[in-house]
């Protein structure tokens, strides 16, 4: 009977053990971030040796529609990364945890409380806060050009098109740029908190004002077809020193390292009529909790070693991406490039039908940038936003 008594005790303890071990696995895009992920992963074990972090490259960008088919099938991430805009979506579906612990986010700037906050509620784990400016390559123009008008005179003893070179390049199509054509023209969207649909402002006078100048850069900087204007185009033009300038942000630092370009950042240049840099919109990278994950206590313990001081210092010297929190140091000279940026930006709206918008406005940056008549494709898009439910 002892023996028996003893056995039982054994395989108890052993099955114990097997059930405390715990597999988490993280979305997050590849190239720098996977690098701070794998970082987190081996750190978080020293200490959870029960825990096993299992990367998966999911581009931030993606994941909201991805955890929304794969969630459910029981396939999805514990833990994924994705800018903030799609909080509304991810709460209004269900997919996402709220934060435990209600004093987590206090050692955030408030612009990253707000991203991770929907509905009074904290959602979100801030990782990185970004946005959009100026690269300039060095050894091609020696300081960043103030304005667009200064952009226009440089291109036009830049710009050769037979061999692919251009003063400046950005995804024309892309609404996520495409909004310092409205905003720097007095068009904001969704309201001063960017939570009000109705106030879309889509085809006001402002934003037809803006897509109208924005029109007009074709023929004056970058004669090309808005399809042919991908973030890729962009990027490797750049890299390959034939684009003098390319409007991106934090997240390509790295890659033009790698490339060896000898860059800098600044403002986006004024808009006629303005003398400050032109308004972008702000974004915070946030992780969030999938609402569908096994272990939503070790997931949720995890995400907060994430975007902890320690790790997110970490993240910063591998990823040069700007950490939300108020303890960490972010004094770089690429990144301030960036932080001067973000005193220029708003943050996205977090709206759930905010991906109405991207689509729309997308077709409609498009069409506008090939010679559709400005007025009709904006009315177009805010009849779709005024239709989306």
């Amino acid at each position: 009977m002892k023996r028996i008594i003893c056995v039982a005790a054994s395989i108890l303890l052993a099955t114990s053990a097997f059930a405390q071990r715990v597999e988490l696995k993280v979305w997050e895009s590849s190239g720098p971030e996977k690098e701070y992920v794998m970082w987190a992963a081996r750190n978080y074990r020293k200490v959870n040796k029960n825990v096993r972090i299992v990367y998966e490259p999911v581009e931030s960008t993606d994941a909201r529609a991805k955890i929304e088919l794969d969630g459910p099938a029981g396939v999805g991430a514990d833990i994924f990364v994705t800018p903030h805009d799609h909080i509304g979506a991810l709460v209004a579906g269900g997919h996402v945890l709220p934060v435990s612990n209600p004093n987590y986010i206090n050692d955030f700037i408030d612009s990253a409380k707000t991203a991770a906050t929907y509905e009074g509620k904290v959602y979100g784990y801030p990782l990185g806060s970004e946005t959009y400016a100026l690269f300039y390559n060095k050894d091609i123009i020696k300081e960043a050009p103030k304005t667009w008008d200064d952009v226009i005179a440089f291109a036009k003893t830049y710009n050769n098109k037979a061999e692919g070179k251009y003063a400046l390049v950005w995804p024309v199509a892309d609404g996520y740029y495409g909004y310092m054509f409205m905003d720097s023209f007095g068009a904001p969207l969704f309201g001063p908190k960017g939570d009000d649909r109705k106030q879309h402002n889509l085809n006001s006078p402002a934003a037809i004002k803006g897509l109208t100048y924005f029109q007009n850069l074709r023929k004056q900087i970058l004669d090309v077809p808005a399809t042919d204007v991908s973030g890729d185009f962009c990027n490797s033009s750049f890299a390959e020193g034939k684009a003098a300038m390319v409007i991106t942000g934090p997240w390509k630092i790295t890659d033009f390292k790698k490339a060896g370009v000898k860059f800098d950042i600044a403002t986006i240049p004024a808009f006629p009529g303005s003398d400050k840099p032109g308004s972008t919109f702000a974004g915070v990278r946030l992780a969030f909790v999938s609402s569908y994950t096994e272990y939503p206590e070790e997931a949720q313990a995890f995400a907060e070693f994430f975007t902890s001081k320690d790790s997110l210092e970490q993240r910063f010297a591998i990823t040069d991406q700007i950490p939300p929190r108020k303890d960490i140091d972010t004094n770089k000279p690429l990144s301030n490039g960036i932080k001067a940026q973000l005193a220029y930006s708003k943050p996205m709206p977090t709206i759930p039908q905010l991906g109405t918008y991207w689509s729309a406005m997308g077709s409609a940056y498009s069409g506008i940038w090939d010679g559709d008549p400005v007025k009709p494709a904006l009315d177009a898009a805010a009849a779709a936003m005024e239709a989306a439910k």
